[in-house]
């Protein structure tokens, strides 16, 4: 009898484990297009890290097991293999269908040496902690910001540097729950945060002048934009926008970033209102929430790509920032696209080319 429960066991893991051609997380049935999970999601799934059961479904809050953990990260971290050191586990023989990926992940110090593995037993919101910063090697800050997670909690520096990463957010009540099992959906989330980790410099370089093409959406016209770095008023830097046809101004453009947030927007007779404003690490997945408090509320600022390409000016840039802005104000979606070490590239408001960078020389 122990037998058959665990073939049925290995079956079961290798049935959401085997690639099904064609499947994105927005056709699972199980899975809406309005999931605040969907990026990471479909991130992991076209990646062939994790995959959809039969009649297009991914069963999102299934609990992920150990095994199928081991699984997904040694593809995503392309571990070898072949001439893996046998782990000693005592329930994961060589016979074990998920032997060498198990035994993979123990090798890499992702899982710790013990008698057993328990493949088949839940991981825990800490236990995903404490592997995740081990796979990736994350650093940041060891101060706990949970009023569940104290020092004498197992996962305790770990919970605190994934947090540190924007890779978890807690609850709304302030705790983390390190002890409630992770469903299917929260690890993927969680794994293609943590691979998708980005810290750029979303600045413009202000040793160049920059100029754009640009359609204006208030008065319907295009217009070829110069803007030329003037100075930092001790926040942000201050660029002048001018139209190189018609000579008429614009209203300056403010960059803000401290290495912790970025903000833009222009300088108006009012107080500025940032038109984008988010804070860093970056990751794919939803980094503004529409209910949240802040600067600016009402918004959902998702990072669609780290690693994107996109063509502007007769350039391709790769490793593209992509960010898709949404309004619970409006059916607006604007869409940005940032390059490291160059700013913004394009910008897109409802599919239509609002900015698009045709040229930077240095000043």
């Amino acid at each position: 009898m122990k037998q058959i429960l665990k073939i049925v066991c290995a079956l079961l893991i290798a049935v959401c484990l085997i690639p099904i051609e064609g499947v994105h997380a927005a056709s699972f049935k199980d899975v809406s297009k309005g999931n605040a999970l969907i990026t990471e999601i479909d991130y992991l799934v076209e990646k062939g890290i994790i995959n959809g059961y039969p009649n297009n479904l991914f069963k999102p809050n299934t609990y992920v097991t150990r095994a199928q953990v081991a699984v997904m990260l040694t593809r995503a971290l392309g571990l070898q293999t072949t001439n893996v050191k046998d782990s000693k586990y005592q329930d994961v023989p060589t016979t074990h269908p998920y032997y060498k990926e198990i035994t993979a992940v123990q090798n890499a110090g992702i899982f710790d040496t013990a008698q057993k593995f328990n493949p088949t037993a839940t991981l825990t919101r800490g236990d995903m902690a404490i592997v995740l910063q081990r796979a990736f090697k994350l650093k940041g800050s060891e101060s706990s910001y949970f009023t569940d997670v104290s020092a004498k909690t197992r996962g305790y520096k770990e919970i605190s540097v994934i947090f540190s990463n924007n890779i978890v957010r807690g609850y709304d009540d302030g705790s983390f729950k390190p002890n409630l099992p992770l469903t299917r959906a929260h690890f993927s989330a969680f794994l293609a945060r943590a691979l998708t980790l980005s810290n750029p410099n979303l600045l413009k370089d202000t040793a160049y002048d920059y100029t754009y093409s640009h359609y204006s959406l208030s008065d319907k016209k295009s217009y070829t934009l110069k803007y030329q770095y003037s100075h930092n008023d001790d926040k942000s830097d201050v660029w002048t926008v001018t139209d190189l046809n018609s000579n008429k101004v614009f209203n300056d453009e403010l960059l803000f970033s401290d290495g912790e947030v970025y903000g833009q927007g222009f300088a108006r007779d009012y107080d500025l209102f940032y038109d984008l404003y988010f804070g860093f690490p970056l990751r794919i997945g939803v980094i503004q929430h529409e209910d949240d408090g802040g600067i600016i509320s009402g918004i959902r600022i998702t990072v669609k790509a780290t690693d994107g390409t996109v063509q502007a000016g007769g350039v391709k840039y790769n490793n593209v920032i992509v960010l898709e802005q949404t309004s619970i104000y409006s059916n607006k979606v604007s869409t940005y696209y940032f390059v490291d070490g160059i700013g913004l590239v394009k910008e897109l408001y409802n599919d239509v080319v609002i900015y698009e960078l045709l040229d930077r020389t240095a000043n």
